[in-house]
Protein backbone atom coordinates (compact mmCIF):
# COMPACT_ATOMS: atom_id res chain seq x y z
CA UNK A 1 0.00 0.00 0.00
CA UNK A 2 1.40 3.38 -1.01
CA UNK A 3 1.71 6.49 1.04
CA UNK A 4 -1.21 8.88 1.32
CA UNK A 5 -1.28 11.67 -1.21
CA UNK A 6 0.03 15.05 -0.06
CA UNK A 7 -2.49 17.36 -1.70
CA UNK A 8 -3.12 21.10 -1.81
CA UNK A 9 -6.22 22.31 0.04
CA UNK A 10 -7.65 23.87 -3.15
CA UNK A 11 -8.24 20.41 -4.54
CA UNK A 12 -11.41 20.15 -2.46
CA UNK A 13 -12.94 23.23 -4.13
CA UNK A 14 -13.88 21.29 -7.30
CA UNK A 15 -16.15 18.41 -8.24
CA UNK A 16 -13.75 16.49 -10.49
CA UNK A 17 -16.21 13.66 -11.18
CA UNK A 18 -18.76 16.00 -12.79
CA UNK A 19 -15.99 17.89 -14.62
CA UNK A 20 -14.75 14.57 -16.01
CA UNK A 21 -18.23 13.71 -17.31
CA UNK A 22 -18.32 16.93 -19.32
CA UNK A 23 -14.73 16.77 -20.58
CA UNK A 24 -14.32 15.86 -24.27
CA UNK A 25 -10.55 15.28 -24.24
CA UNK A 26 -9.78 11.75 -23.05
CA UNK A 27 -6.39 12.54 -21.49
CA UNK A 28 -7.80 15.46 -19.53
CA UNK A 29 -10.74 13.30 -18.43
CA UNK A 30 -8.30 10.70 -17.00
CA UNK A 31 -6.49 13.45 -15.09
CA UNK A 32 -9.77 14.73 -13.65
CA UNK A 33 -10.74 11.21 -12.58
CA UNK A 34 -7.33 10.83 -10.97
CA UNK A 35 -7.83 14.00 -8.95
CA UNK A 36 -11.28 12.77 -7.96
CA UNK A 37 -9.59 9.71 -6.43
CA UNK A 38 -7.04 11.99 -4.74
CA UNK A 39 -9.97 13.87 -3.15
CA UNK A 40 -11.22 10.53 -1.83
CA UNK A 41 -7.90 10.01 -0.05
CA UNK A 42 -6.49 7.24 -2.24
CA UNK A 43 -2.72 6.83 -2.57
CA UNK A 44 -0.96 7.76 -5.80
CA UNK A 45 0.00 4.12 -6.34
CA UNK A 46 -3.57 2.91 -5.99
CA UNK A 47 -4.87 5.63 -8.31
CA UNK A 48 -2.19 4.70 -10.83
CA UNK A 49 -3.44 1.11 -10.79
CA UNK A 50 -7.07 2.24 -11.23
CA UNK A 51 -6.23 4.45 -14.20
CA UNK A 52 -3.44 2.30 -15.67
CA UNK A 53 -0.82 5.05 -15.47
CA UNK A 54 2.40 5.51 -13.53
CA UNK A 55 2.21 6.83 -9.97
CA UNK A 56 4.58 9.65 -10.91
CA UNK A 57 1.99 10.80 -13.48
CA UNK A 58 -0.60 11.15 -10.72
CA UNK A 59 1.91 13.11 -8.66
CA UNK A 60 2.60 15.38 -11.65
CA UNK A 61 -1.14 16.01 -12.11
CA UNK A 62 -1.49 17.11 -8.51
CA UNK A 63 1.55 19.39 -8.83
CA UNK A 64 0.22 20.90 -12.06
CA UNK A 65 -3.17 21.47 -10.44
CA UNK A 66 -1.52 23.12 -7.41
CA UNK A 67 0.47 25.48 -9.65
CA UNK A 68 -1.99 26.22 -12.47
CA UNK A 69 -5.43 25.14 -11.28
CA UNK A 70 -7.79 23.41 -13.71
CA UNK A 71 -5.89 24.86 -16.68
CA UNK A 72 -2.87 22.81 -15.63
CA UNK A 73 -4.80 19.61 -16.34
CA UNK A 74 -5.60 20.50 -19.95
CA UNK A 75 -3.76 18.86 -22.82
CA UNK A 76 -0.75 20.90 -23.84
CA UNK A 77 0.29 21.54 -27.43
CA UNK A 78 3.48 20.15 -28.84
CA UNK A 79 2.93 16.41 -28.58
CA UNK A 80 4.11 14.23 -31.44
CA UNK A 81 6.66 14.62 -34.19
CA UNK A 82 7.30 18.08 -35.54
CA UNK A 83 6.96 18.83 -39.23
CA UNK A 84 10.21 19.25 -41.14
CA UNK A 85 8.78 21.92 -43.43
CA UNK A 86 8.30 25.08 -41.34
CA UNK A 87 4.68 26.24 -41.06
CA UNK A 88 5.55 29.66 -42.44
CA UNK A 89 6.83 28.12 -45.71
CA UNK A 90 3.79 25.92 -46.45
CA UNK A 91 2.15 28.41 -48.83
CA UNK A 92 5.42 28.80 -50.69
CA UNK A 93 5.63 25.00 -50.97
CA UNK A 94 2.05 24.77 -52.26
CA UNK A 95 2.84 27.35 -54.95
CA UNK A 96 6.01 25.47 -55.93
CA UNK A 97 4.12 22.19 -56.32
CA UNK A 98 1.31 23.79 -58.35
CA UNK A 99 3.84 25.60 -60.54
CA UNK A 100 5.77 22.36 -61.12
CA UNK A 101 2.54 20.64 -62.15
CA UNK A 102 1.57 23.42 -64.54
CA UNK A 103 5.03 23.41 -66.15
CA UNK A 104 4.96 19.64 -66.69
CA UNK A 105 3.88 18.70 -70.19
CA UNK A 106 1.70 15.59 -69.99
CA UNK A 107 0.94 13.53 -66.92
CA UNK A 108 1.26 14.52 -63.31
CA UNK A 109 4.23 15.19 -61.09
CA UNK A 110 5.10 12.28 -58.82
CA UNK A 111 6.11 11.99 -55.20
CA UNK A 112 9.78 11.70 -56.23
CA UNK A 113 9.47 15.02 -58.09
CA UNK A 114 8.04 16.64 -54.97
CA UNK A 115 10.86 15.13 -52.88
CA UNK A 116 13.33 16.91 -55.16
CA UNK A 117 11.43 20.19 -54.80
CA UNK A 118 11.53 19.85 -51.01
CA UNK A 119 15.24 19.07 -51.02
CA UNK A 120 16.35 21.64 -53.59
CA UNK A 121 14.11 24.61 -52.80
CA UNK A 122 13.37 24.10 -49.10
CA UNK A 123 16.46 22.15 -47.94
CA UNK A 124 14.25 19.52 -46.27
CA UNK A 125 14.56 15.77 -46.74
CA UNK A 126 11.29 13.78 -46.70
CA UNK A 127 10.61 10.09 -47.27
CA UNK A 128 8.15 9.30 -50.03
CA UNK A 129 5.44 8.34 -47.54
CA UNK A 130 5.93 11.60 -45.66
CA UNK A 131 5.70 13.54 -48.91
CA UNK A 132 2.23 12.10 -49.53
CA UNK A 133 1.24 12.75 -45.90
CA UNK A 134 2.37 16.37 -46.28
CA UNK A 135 0.40 16.76 -49.51
CA UNK A 136 -2.70 15.34 -47.85
CA UNK A 137 -2.32 17.62 -44.81
CA UNK A 138 -2.00 20.64 -47.09
CA UNK A 139 -4.98 19.45 -49.18
CA UNK A 140 -2.83 19.15 -52.30
CA UNK A 141 -4.47 15.96 -53.46
CA UNK A 142 -5.90 15.71 -56.92
CA UNK A 143 -7.53 12.96 -58.88
CA UNK A 144 -6.99 13.00 -62.59
CA UNK A 145 -7.85 10.92 -65.59
CA UNK A 146 -5.29 8.58 -67.02
CA UNK A 147 -2.82 10.51 -69.19
CA UNK A 148 -2.93 10.02 -72.95
CA UNK A 149 -0.07 8.55 -74.93
CA UNK A 150 1.44 11.10 -77.36
CA UNK A 151 0.82 8.86 -80.40
CA UNK A 152 -2.73 7.95 -79.40
CA UNK A 153 -5.25 8.28 -82.24
CA UNK A 154 -8.84 8.80 -81.11
CA UNK A 155 -10.25 8.03 -84.57
CA UNK A 156 -8.59 4.60 -84.65
CA UNK A 157 -9.99 3.84 -81.20
CA UNK A 158 -13.51 4.87 -82.24
CA UNK A 159 -13.34 2.65 -85.35
CA UNK A 160 -12.15 -0.26 -83.24
CA UNK A 161 -15.09 0.18 -80.88
CA UNK A 162 -17.52 0.11 -83.82
CA UNK A 163 -16.21 -3.09 -85.35
CA UNK A 164 -15.43 -4.99 -82.15
CA UNK A 165 -17.86 -7.66 -81.02
CA UNK A 166 -20.29 -6.46 -78.36
CA UNK A 167 -21.05 -8.93 -75.56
Amino acid sequence: MGRKANVPSTIFDHDFASLAKRESNARTRIRLLGLNHVQDGQSYEKIAIFLDVHAKSVSNWVERFALEGLDGLQERPGRGAKTKLPWNRENEFKKAVITAQEEKSGGRIKGADIQKILLNQFDVEYSLTSVYDLLHRLKLVWISVRSKHPSQDQEVQDNFKKISKKT
